[in-house]
């Protein structure tokens, strides 16, 4: 992707077992970074060896909330999501580095905001991957409605409810219905929906 971009001169690429010896020697204008283990000894050298070169470093990182906190202490420029990187976001993250700005994205703004504020927030669990028919599912069976209501505002049978019904309470894992409910009321996971 970086080969494509007008911006982009020259791209070298290498996988770091041992990553400060790798960089040293070596002039860079731009370092980026894609690695799942950020307490890596070795890839924190590389980034404070090309932060003491001038190199601007960029970070690739996950989405989960485990490693938003990692991600904090690391040093770099700026940060990306590594699935939503596009050509588009890669360039224009690379020219906010290069005019001194830190692109990051609003999740990890939103951590640094509440660490900022010295709020301990829980993390909400994340909705699981329910398709649109389970989540229309959740919905109604929040509302407190029967297997034989649903199958009627939903216009499939109960034979397809009580499937849905029960895919639902696996995922969420829920031993019965109304803990399912309970359990989305609680976690706002309907808000999500």
């Amino acid at each position: 992707m970086l080969t494509s971009l007008q911006i982009v001169k020259e791209v070298n690429s290498f996988e770091i077992p041992h990553s400060a010896s790798v960089y040293c020697g070596r002039s860079f204008d731009l370092l980026v970074i894609a690695s799942d283990d950020l307490a890596s000894k070795g890839l924190n050298q590389l980034a404070q060896a090309a932060l003491s070169e001038d190199t601007k470093v960029l970070l690739l990182m996950g989405r989960s909330s485990e490693n938003l906190d990692a991600v904090t202490r690391f040093p770099c420029n700026g940060y990306l999501i590594q699935d939503d990187v596009t050509e588009e976001a890669l360039a224009q993250a690379i020219n906010r580095i290069v005019i001194g700005e830190v692109p990051m994205p609003a999740v990890l703004a939103n951590r640094l905001l509440e660490r900022a504020r010295g709020v301990t927030t829980q993390e909400r669990p994340h909705c699981p991957k329910l398709t649109p028919r389970e989540r229309e599912t959740l919905v109604l069976l929040a509302e407190g409605l029967s297997n034989k209501q649903i199958a009627r505002r939903m216009l499939i049978s109960q034979h397809g409810v009580k499937r849905l019904v029960a895919n639902v309470l696996s995922k969420l894992n829920c031993s019965n219905r109304t803990l399912a409910a309970a359990v989305a009321i609680k976690h706002g996971l309907l808000e999500e929906i």
